[in-house]
């Protein structure tokens, strides 16, 4: 029977990593490998405790300025032992959750329908905040439910992450694992549907826009990338783990925030969600390094909600309710715009 290995980089994400594994380990990976840096919410000891389950590895590195966190971890986890001997891997983030469409419960069931591939693409559904603006700490799937449209003529909203087998490819990567020379291994999207033969062969080619079937099933990564407006403002202070250059303003909230549609069909993966993370929660320590997190993310929100700028952010943010989704025309004219002005400026 083939292996599932979940494989993520994190910072200071203590009251959502639990939740996070819990889900995962019950869709059927069964080991998390969980890389952290610089933590000082809680979250290393959250996982210290929590690797005291046979199916949690816990791996602290330290950063250097030298290649972004993400790249720098990749380097450090496809060497790791775990990596080595999985059948399947997959690089994601902790506000990204794997939805499995009916009759599916487990990967195990997924990934057979599909017996010659050697990657399967998952593409993003873009979660908005739902107007919430308060900090939570009950599961990211329960209190998001209104998300994009899934035809959405958006190409941010149409990235994916990767499911692999690591043997067929030459290196790990962000959305996608980079090929070896002069192949191109066998992917597929999440539907069963193949992927044409020049966007498997394009390691850049990491948007899936007007490549979906328009109606098979897919199973999704459900990308919570903005949660509430309180939590937005927390993950602006902390930066994105591929771009630390890269501001979190509400730029970002603009292109990320859609609530055009209720989804919650992940909620019929809750049950077997609520099970493991019940597991998990009685290993010694873990409960009281969990309410430690979540203590000190509200502490962290308050003292930000002592300043004008962010108190103004927070205004900010809930004036910008959701976002439209662009019509066709108006994406693709946007898209030509700027394959032009890339052209021009050489």
């Amino acid at each position: 029977m083939s292996s599932f290995l979940g494989v993520t980089c994190l910072r200071n994400e203590g009251p959502y990593v639990l939740d996070w594994l819990a889900h995962h380990l019950a869709a059927g990976f069964d080991h998390m490998l969980v890389l952290t840096h610089d933590c000082d919410d809680g979250s290393a000891e959250l996982l210290q405790a929590l690797s005291a389950d046979e199916r949690v590895t816990h791996l602290p590195f330290d950063y250097t300025a030298e290649k972004s966190v993400q790249w720098q971890a990749l380097n450090i986890a496809k060497i790791h032992p775990l990596v080595k001997s999985a059948d399947w891997v997959m690089f994601f983030d902790c506000d990204e959750y794997l939805n499995l469409p009916e009759p599916y419960t487990r990967l195990k069931d997924l990934v057979p329908t599909m017996p010659d591939a050697e990657a399967i693409a998952f593409p993003w559904r873009l979660f908005g905040s739902a107007g919430q603006e308060a900090f939570g700490d009950a599961p990211v799937v329960e209190r998001f439910t209104q998300a994009a449209p899934r035809h959405i003529h958006y190409p941010l909203a149409n990235l994916y992450k990767t499911l692999f087998r690591p043997k067929s490819f030459r290196q790990l990567g962000v959305h996608r694992p980079r090929n070896k020379k002069d192949s191109v291994p066998r992917w597929y999207v999440s539907s069963g549907q193949p992927l044409p033969e020049r966007v498997a062969a394009n390691d850049k080619a990491i948007s899936l826009y007007g490549l979906l079937d328009a109606d098979a099933p897919i199973a999704y990564l459900n990308h919570y990338s903005v949660r509430s407006a309180q939590e937005f403002l927390l993950k602006a202070q902390r930066g994105l783990p591929n771009h630390m250059d890269r501001a979190i303003d509400l730029s970002y909230w603009a292109e990320r925030n859609f609530n055009a549609v209720t989804d919650d069909s992940i909620s019929r993966m809750a049950p077997a969600t609520a099970l493991m993370r019940d597991r998990l929660h009685e290993r010694p320590d873990v409960a009281a390094r969990y309410d430690a997190c979540v203590a000190e993310h509200q502490r962290r929100i308050a003292v930000l909600l002592e300043d004008l700028d962010n108190i103004r952010m927070i205004w900010r943010l809930g004036l910008l309710a959701g976002s439209t989704p662009p019509p066709r025309a108006r994406a693709q004219r946007y898209i030509q715009n700027q394959i032009k002005a890339m052209q021009y400026n050489g």
